[in-house]
């Protein structure tokens, strides 16, 4: 994958991650791809790593049950081989209390044979949490 196809596969990500849409992002994925929210557990729920395709789609499920996500923006979006880093930003809405909140996100992924095999997802997990 070069680096433009690489760019349009991660929009495609994105773009299927403000819908809410889990199956299409459950198929970015490898099946023993790995998807962690980088922060200390003892203080956020929302850090956590799950491996496996399968798991993957039960978390970005529980995400989007719980948050909504607009007026997204990709403010950088770094390509290096089959690495990229993306800092994002999106208003989001607690579904459960109603609150919104406008945050950065910095994600890191890394892709193989067309699919997610890692995704590292930097947030404030007190803010969402």
């Amino acid at each position: 994958m070069d680096s433009t196809d690489m760019e349009a596969f991660l929009r495609g990500f994105y773009a299927a991650r403000i819908e809410g849409d889990v199956e299409a992002v459950g198929a970015m994925f490898a099946d023993d791809a790995r998807f962690r929210i980088v922060g200390s557990p003892e203080f956020s729920m929302l850090a956590t790593s799950v491996h496996g395709r399968e798991a993957i789609m039960g978390l970005f499920r529980t995400i989007s049950d719980s948050f909504g996500l607009d007026e997204f923006s990709m403010e950088d979006l770094l390509v290096d081989g089959n690495r990229a880093a993306i800092r994002w930003s999106a208003r989001v809405q607690n579904i459960t209390s109603g609150d919104t909140f406008t945050t950065e996100l910095a994600d890191f992924i890394e892709i193989d044979g067309g699919k997610i095999i890692s995704l590292n997802e930097f947030l404030d997990t007190a803010l969402a949490g």
